[in-house]
């Protein structure tokens, strides 16, 4: 793969993450997709000083730190953010979003250990957006046992996801 592929897999992979990122410390829309553009320019810029080894959602929101910094320096007379306070932001949303990681990265152990029945449950329930009466229609199963069964497996879930967590800590 190129780096040119490589930059814009990742690009696209973390675009989202990068604008909601970019959203916590600018608050007009527009002006936050400026600063993706302009970031992304940057980032494309300096690819080739990226280390493969590392995090790369974590080196972009260095070049928007500072390009944000720029924005709010040319922005003076408008509210404004100081350096302190960008830092402070920057590490809260690094940190939240390592955690946010870390829970879909459980989800996915914990939803391979249900048991196909279930599984197909919360498929339909939380992915297809099925409404409980429909998935009883369309597995033919009894509606208030769905209504049971459901936030059972929901439990289920949560449960295991916070297990998953724990043991990672200790690890």
């Amino acid at each position: 793969m190129s780096r040119k592929d490589e930059y814009i897999g990742y690009f696209i992979k973390y675009n989202n993450q990068l604008f909601n990122f970019i959203l916590t410390l600018v608050p007009n829309y527009s002006d936050a997709e400026d600063i993706l553009q302009k970031s992304a320019s940057i980032m494309w810029e300096k690819f080739d000083t990226y280390q493969r080894d590392t995090y790369f959602l974590a080196w972009a929101r260095k070049i928007i730190r500072l390009t944000v910094s720029n924005y709010y320096r040319t922005k003076r007379h408008e509210f404004q953010f100081d350096d302190q306070m960008l830092d402070a932001l920057t590490a809260a949303h690094e940190k939240e979003s390592k955690h946010s990681e870390e829970q879909l990265a459980a989800l996915t152990v914990c939803l391979s250990k249900l048991e196909p029945s279930d599984l197909d449950l919360i498929r339909m329930r939380f992915y297809e957006r099925f409404s409980v009466p429909e998935i009883a229609s369309k597995t033919n199963r009894n509606l208030h046992t769905l209504y049971k069964r459901i936030p059972t497996i929901f439990i289920l879930l949560h449960n295991c996801i916070k297990r998953t967590l724990m043991s990672e800590d200790l690890a």
